[in-house]
């Protein structure tokens, strides 16, 4: 079965670099081939995985709203955007890389968007999972651009602002247009266990799966320092260990084949 997760939350928390150590996880557990997909308009997920990326959609969606710029409608105009989206996709071994790009301007974009995740959907299948990157506005799942998400992972650091941001993520998935299977919270960068008390009265009340948490991990961060992607970071590293116990126990509790 196809395996989908999101991965959100507030800038500065280690979204991204988790978003790449998903990829990096499934990789190593035999699940592939996998979609990453940066929906954020941030667009940090290639650097974080060592790959180039390819032309934001957000073009293609640009190009296909102007109509100086977009084919006829109808059959035509599908298989345009279908052909750029393919030409889009940066690949490398065992995960090919989807970038969406810049939040959309003034223009109408709904025939477009509908495109677009018709697109999408029809691509995912062709993977056995695929790691979506998103704001913590989740703009690109609001606006549909893709229909189910088996897990949003919410992500938090042992800071104020982000885990309330982490709550407004999970209350905000719970109002969206599309199937979330299961959603859960996951502390990043754990370090002083009395943080723990601030998270734990936060999250009081609020009805979510917590993941175990990762911890502070110097290697990961130097490595992101120096621009060096998290294939870089040691087998050893505590955050590549962490996330891959995370992403193992995702897969047998949904029944996900890994080797």
């Amino acid at each position: 079965m196809k395996f989908s997760i999101a991965v959100a939350g507030k800038g500065g928390t280690g979204k991204t670099t988790l978003a790449a150590l998903v990829v990096r996880s499934l990789r190593e557990l035999g699940v592939r081939p996998i979609l990453a997909v940066d929906a954020d308009p941030n667009s940090n997920l290639a650097d974080a995985l060592g790959i180039a990326p390819g032309k934001p959609l957000a073009e293609i969606r640009e190009q296909g709203s102007s109509p100086e710029g977009s084919p006829a409608s109808g059959v035509g105009r599908a298989r345009a955007v279908d052909d750029e989206i393919h030409r889009a996709i940066a690949e490398a071994e065992g995960f090919d890389l989807i970038t969406m790009g810049r939040p959309e301007g003034p223009r109408c974009y709904c025939y477009v968007n509908n495109l677009l995740r018709k697109s999408l959907d029809d691509l995912s299948k062709n993977y056995a999972a695929v790691v979506l990157d998103n704001e913590a506005g989740m703009e690109h799942l609001s606006r549909r651009t893709t229909n189910n998400v088996d897990v949003l992972v919410a992500v938090m650091n042992p800071a104020l602002p982000a885990v309330r941001a982490a709550k407004r993520v999970v209350t905000l998935c719970r109002e969206l247009p599309i199937r979330i299977g299961r959603q859960a919270i996951l502390v990043n960068r754990v370090g002083p266990a009395e943080a723990e008390s601030l998270i734990a009265g936060e999250l009081a009340g609020l009805d979510v799966e917590r993941l175990a948490d990762v911890p502070q991990d110097d290697e990961l961060e130097r490595a992101g320092a120096m621009g060096r992607d998290v294939f870089s970071v040691s087998d050893e590293s505590p955050a590549v260990i962490a996330v891959q116990g995370v992403i193992r126990q995702l897969c047998a509790t949904l029944s996900v084949a890994t080797e």
